[in-house]
């Protein structure tokens, strides 16, 4: 039986340090090397805060202001304030405007994506984020209503790799109320987002109209979610270890035994950089005809590598040519890492190119070898990547996400 909890309770400095452990190791207590705290200025996440600076000196808060309300800015700053009365480092993230429509979505992902630079550019490997039990109940709903299987209903998990930065959710066991019970015990105050009750953003709904009934459902569904998620995952890795040879240069040459429709989807999502699999359905019938294109990736038979098929990604796919700049992440696969680049330069695929080079040298498939990024200016190759041996010099390295097994519950 449970122990009954008392809502009204603050979350000690030993409950929380209990937490933290659960989800480490991490690195030593220093300032070149903080812990980022994603820190809206809401009740949940400033009570993160808090916490988090009574467990370790050295974090570092960034607030992101969305500019999506006139009022935004100042708020902002009014929770830097808060935060540095705390004695946490604070900084503001101002985002750009971005297309309307998904609303929550698109803010999310503009979100994230500022505040893994900002964690990369002040040195934290991890990035605290303030999920808590009613998130997880949420979401477990949201999944099982749109039909997920075991890997949605298993829900967030407390550690998830997010690009450069590892996001980890502490809180996702700890009841709301208690993270109020714990600023109102030292006397903080917190801003309340009017977003959070508009009811046209379907997480407003759910968490508006869950009874305490189907919050404990979500519990059950979580909790043998998560076992078979994991017994899934154990098993992926198991094949994949056995049938899948994964290259530098970004695809992957995979057994006869191991095209099945449990491999492909986690495959095909790094091979192509996407964030989200592609469906059971599609995989089937990719499976059952034994080549063709899904997700962005190309999968077709391996001929000179072999028994088996190869993976690469589809070139009418690729992402057109970026400019060059320190946080650079070209078709969500790569980024380059050298120094001094003219500044007019481009990143995009070597194309065409291609047809200079020796791919049965190189050994890689001409497909791959289109696929990877070169340096170009004035529309010219003027630098191959490294991972091209004794060819390439330009310093290019994998940035697409997650890993093939081990990979958690979707950032909210």
């Amino acid at each position: 039986m449970q122990p009954v909890i008392d809502l009204n309770s603050p979350v000690g400095a030993d409950e929380f340090s209990a937490l933290m452990k659960d989800v480490g190791p991490w690195l030593p207590d220093v300032p070149e090397a903080p812990v980022g705290l994603a820190v809206s200025g809401g009740g949940d996440s400033l009570a993160l805060a808090l916490l988090a600076r009574r467990w370790r000196r050295h974090v570092l808060a960034f607030v992101v202001d969305h500019a999506l309300r006139p009022e935004s800015g100042a708020e902002a700053y009014l929770t830097v304030e808060r935060l540095e009365a705390m004695g946490i480092k604070a900084r503001v993230l101002t985002l750009a405007p971005f297309p309307k429509g998904r609303l929550q979505e698109r803010a999310r992902d503009a979100r994230f994506e500022a505040l893994e630079a900002a964690c990369v550019e002040a040195g934290c490997l991890d990035l605290l984020v303030a999920h808590h039990l009613h998130d997880q109940d949420e979401t477990v709903w949201m999944r099982h209503h749109a039909g997920s299987g075991p890997r949605g209903l298993a829900g967030m998990e407390m550690t998830t790799l997010r690009g450069r930065i590892r996001i980890v959710r502490p809180c996702l066991t700890l009841h709301p109320d208690r993270l109020r019970a714990t600023l109102r015990s030292e006397g903080l105050a917190w801003i309340e987002d009017p977003s959070n009750q508009n009811r046209r953003f379907e997480r407003v709904r759910w968490r508006q109209d869950l009874s305490s009934t189907q919050r404990d459902q979500a519990r059950e569904w979580q909790i043998s979610a998560q076992g078979l998620r994991h017994s899934e995952e154990d098993e992926l890795a198991r094949v994949l270890a056995k049938s899948a040879v994964w290259h530098p240069a970004g695809w992957v040459h995979l057994a006869p035994e191991g095209v099945c429709e449990s491999t492909l989807p986690p495959l095909i999502r790094l091979v192509s950089g996407r964030r989200y699999r592609p469906s059971r359905e599609q995989v089937q019938a990719l499976v059952l005809r034994g080549e063709g294109t899904l997700g962005g990736v190309m999968m077709r038979p391996a001929g000179r590598f072999g028994e088996g098929v190869v993976l690469v990604r589809e070139e009418r796919a690729v992402e057109r040519p970026i400019r060059v700049d320190a946080e650079a992440l070209w078709d969500g696969r790569w980024r380059c890492n050298a120094q001094n680049l003219p500044t007019n330069s481009l990143i995009g695929a070597v194309g065409d190119e291609a047809t200079r080079l020796n791919a049965r040298r190189l050994g890689l498939p001409k497909a791959a070898l289109r696929t990877l990024p070169a340096l170009w200016q004035g529309g010219q190759i003027i630098g191959l990547p490294d991972v091209l041996a004794g060819t390439g010099t330009v310093p290019f390295f994998w940035a697409g996400g997650v890993p093939v097994t081990g990979e958690s519950g979707a950032i909210g």
